[in-house]
């Protein structure tokens, strides 16, 4: 049967007693939100009802078995063991029993993006599949466009040149 302990502000801490396994589990939630973080410990069947207490620096958490006394210090949103002279008896409160251990719905996933429709703005046109701006007559793209080959200039004039030519038809410098 598992065991809670309510931190408030919408934190708890489960324990269970799985076999010879101590499940510990902090969840926190909000409308809209969950969050759980858990771990498991070899300590055998437990012999008592967990316990927990807090203290100045977070809650104290006991679990007595054939095999000892387990402590186990909660801060935050941190689990870590503890000192058995760190529990204090005085503050000890049994934890409550639940139905359950909580569990976190998992994400649906997201459904596909439909294709951005190009967009036209003036004489400017941009689409996202395959990605394209064009203004005029420069056109910059991405990716497979299907665009026409771009035009090339003299290095040294700037004049257009052909594909194909081995120098600038306007200044006679060599292309290749």
């Amino acid at each position: 049967m598992p065991y809670q302990y309510d931190l408030g502000f919408g934190q708890k801490i489960y324990l269970e007693n799985s076999g010879s396994t101590t499940v510990i589990t902090l969840a926190s939630g909000s409308p809209g939100q969950q969050q759980q973080s858990g771990t498991q410990v070899q300590t055998g069947p437990w012999t008592e009802m967990p316990q927990a207490a807090r203290t100045d620096s977070g809650v104290l958490l006991r679990c007595i078995t054939a095999q000892g006394v387990f402590i186990w210090q909660v801060q935050g949103t941190q689990l870590r063991t503890a000192d058995t002279a760190a529990w204090s008896a005085q503050q000890a409160v049994s934890l409550q029993p639940t139905e359950a251990m909580p569990s976190v719905e998992p994400i649906k996933p997201m459904a596909p993006i439909e294709p951005m429709a190009p967009m036209t703005m003036g004489n400017m046109q941009m689409s996202a599949h395959p990605m394209t701006m064009q203004m005029g007559d420069m056109r910059l793209s991405m990716g497979n466009a299907d665009t026409p080959k771009a035009k090339k200039f003299c290095t040294q004039c700037g004049s257009a040149i052909k594909a194909g030519d081995r120098f600038c038809g306007s200044c006679g410098h060599p292309l290749q």
